[in-house]
């Protein structure tokens, strides 16, 4: 019998994630100077109007919500790690709902898939009403990633100037019309060599919703969730990055009291 559980708790497979997760520690302290301490801090509240909660990757933010939550406000809680050079990782988040003191039941309601590394937290109707697909910027980005070939095309082509932004990317020096970026999306279709993804080389970012989130300079943060500013929603970095994290509420009758999510499990 012992034997089995170890099996099931203990299969090559946990131990050689593990072990890719110890790496990735190890390096993340070796960059931030040092191993980080841990400790807990209150991060800020976000108003509830609707009485539902969702949480998610912002790609599929409406995968997992929690209803019947009569508390107004979230206060909003993390457990971090800090590295001696600065850099914050969110190992762990808390939602608080209320008197979270009350007796209740635990339970597992999900699992939240992450693909982007980042996790967002949002009142159902905000998210409805105010996340948008277009932004108010126009943003022309432009591949590096391979060679500078794209970029020498587009500045002798069209004229534009640009700015390197790191060794990945160069940005068209103000906002890029409509008519300029339909003509060198044409332009890249047009060449072989890059008219099967022309999107890969070249692409207008607006800062939408999504793109607010996925660039969040922070390892979390409170950003507005539409293009005006407010309401706002609350996005972090998920500690390990991408995988999936159980989401663990804590109900008094039917009434959610808080809400949990670890990220890395010490």
């Amino acid at each position: 019998m012992f034997d089995w559980i170890r099996r099931v708790f203990d299969s090559p497979e946990k131990r050689e994630r593990q072990a890719f997760l110890d790496t990735i520690d190890a390096l993340n302290a070796a960059a931030g100077g040092g191993e980080p301490t841990a400790f807990t801090e209150v991060l800020g509240e976000l108003p509830l109007r609707s009485g539902t909660l969702l949480l998610g990757d912002p790609q599929y933010l409406a995968e997992l919500e929690v209803p019947g939550i009569r508390a107004r406000r979230v206060t909003v809680s993390a457990k971090l790690w800090r590295h001696p050079s600065g850099a914050t990782t969110v190992a762990a988040l808390t939602l608080h709902l209320g008197d979270a003191t009350e007796t209740g039941d635990i339970r597992t309601i999900g699992s939240i898939p992450i693909d982007s590394a980042k996790l967002v937290v949002v009142d159902q109707a905000d998210y409805h009403q105010h996340w948008t697909e277009v932004g108010k910027d126009r943003i022309g980005i432009i591949s590096t990633s391979r060679n500078d070939t794209v970029l020498r095309l587009l500045t002798k082509r069209f004229g534009v100037k640009t700015v390197r932004v790191d060794r990945f990317h160069a940005e068209v020096v103000g906002p890029v019309s409509t008519d300029l970026e339909r003509a060198i999306e044409e332009f890249l279709t047009a060449t072989p060599e890059f008219g099967k993804y022309s999107f890969l080389h070249f692409r207008v970012q607006t800062n939408n919703s999504f793109d607010r989130v996925l660039h969040l300079p922070t390892a979390w943060g409170f950003l507005p969730v539409g293009n005006a500013p407010e309401p706002m929603m609350f996005a972090c970095e998920t500690g390990h990055g991408d995988g999936g994290y159980d989401v663990n509420v804590k109900f008094v009758g039917d009434t959610p009291q808080l809400i949990s999510v670890t990220f890395i499990d010490e």
